[in-house]
């Protein structure tokens, strides 16, 4: 018989292929489910019938717990396995093997077709996982890791669970990409823990522990799973006095907490602590955007002036507030609905406010909104003032606060 093509696999090849069971293609091995009904087929169902394999699934499991038994009877406890492809476990057992001897585990370039569950392999003192791809559900629990854990530049295309483990050594899961959840659950990590250059869809923290360093640094996350996550990365940058990086994330924060009071307020609580928090991400995005807190500052003062210039005019009372109360309208509904969102949108809705000012004050140098806006003159004692001047006055000095907070948030260092 034939051996193997792939490097220095010793074992023949199988069936119609130039490659071994561990190292063939195995598509044809199973068959995709089909649903009439999508409805009833989520993330959470097999996608593949591996039923017409169980004879080829179990005898690779079997070989590959004699090639891992052989190199440990002969106490060759560094392996290394390259582009194997694994199908389901389907009624096979994980290798019963004495893994934890192994001092060090290695695979890489490997495929895994199905559902995975990795305890078994986090036996061994060092495992390292690099450009690996999982097509399914991928899961690790109760372990207690001894050594380093490197899970690098892999690719994991549905959801991802470590629930209870202790990582004593270095954990690394660098340049890995995570297409759907990565959970962290009832974890410690003893030693360092790397995220950097990881692209991950959702990432969920749970009761995790660092005693040590952990770093961030150049991760791409698209959503955050819970307050608690968004906490944890945030106290790690500020740690490293990377306060730029920290506040990003200080608003992610701020925003899943925004998100438990809408929930409070389904039950009835919290009405007031949630209106403060909303009215303080819409004007500045929780202290981070300055740049939106400037444009409510024109735009209200834009809106104060119109306003003021409608009142002294000659038309009637009931026109004064119906126009006034429309322009006040759209400019609160569009600064609202535009708040955090492109710059170049602020620009462009500041000149269609600017064009409203011209048109009921004239005042094309401005002079009107310099004098209504100067914090110097917000406050004369001997000025009179009536309720709306009061409110404007009250409103802008918030939001020439949230600008200053803002731009020493973005510019701080400690």
């Amino acid at each position: 018989m034939s051996k193997c093509c792939c490097g220095n696999c010793t074992l023949e090849v199988f069936e119609n292929s130039d490659k071994c069971i561990l190292h063939c293609e195995k598509y044809d091995w199973y068959e995709e489910y089909e649903s009439k009904n999508p409805k009833y087929f989520d993330n959470t169902c097999p996608k593949n019938n591996w039923n017409l394999s169980k004879e080829k699934i179990n005898n690779f499991w079997k070989i590959f717990n004699n090639s891992l038994k052989e190199n440990i009877e002969k106490n060759v406890l560094e392996c290394t396995y390259t582009d194997m492809v694994f199908p389901a476990l389907g009624n096979a057992n994980y290798p019963k093997v004495r893994i934890t001897e192994m001092k060090f585990l290695s695979l890489k370039n490997c495929i895994f077709l199905d559902a995975i569950d990795l305890s078994f392999f986090l036996s061994a003192k060092n495992l390292e996982m690099e450009y690996c791809i999982f097509n399914e559900d991928v899961k690790v629990k109760e372990v207690i890791h001894k050594e380093k854990f490197l899970f690098q530049n892999n690719l994991v295309l549905k959801n991802i669970t470590f629930d209870n483990i202790q990582f004593e050594g270095t954990s690394s899961f660098m340049k890995s990409t995570f297409k759907n959840e990565l959970t962290f659950q009832n974890l410690r990590f003893d030693d360092l823990a790397l995220f950097n250059n990881c692209q991950i869809e959702n990432l969920f923290f749970r009761n995790i522990f660092f005693r040590k360093e952990s770093n961030f640094l150049d991760m791409t996350l698209l959503k955050v799973g819970s307050r608690e996550t968004a906490r944890i990365i945030k106290d790690s940058f500020e740690k490293q006095n990377n306060i730029i990086e920290a506040n990003k994330f200080y608003a992610l924060e701020m925003k899943e907490r925004e998100k438990e009071l809408e929930e409070d307020i389904k039950e009835g609580k919290n009405f007031f602590e949630w209106l403060v928090f909303k009215i303080h991400g819409l004007s500045s995005n929780h202290s981070q955007d300055w740049l939106l807190a400037l444009f409510w500052i024109i735009s209200f003062t834009l809106l104060s002036v119109t306003i003021e210039k409608i009142f002294s005019s000659h038309i009637g009372l009931s026109d004064k507030c119906v126009v006034s109360f429309l322009i006040f309208s759209m400019i609160v509904i569009s600064n609202i609905y535009l708040a955090n969102s492109k710059k170049v949108y602020y620009l462009i809705f500041i000149a269609i406010y600017f064009f409203i000012y011209l048109i009921f004050t004239e005042d094309f140098y401005l002079k009107c909104f310099s004098k209504t806006l100067n914090p110097f003159s917000l406050m004369q004692a001997n000025d009179p003032i009536n309720g709306i001047e009061l409110l404007y006055k009250i409103i802008i000095a918030y939001l020439i606060y949230q600008l200053i907070i803002s731009i020493r948030q973005n510019t701080r260092r400690k």
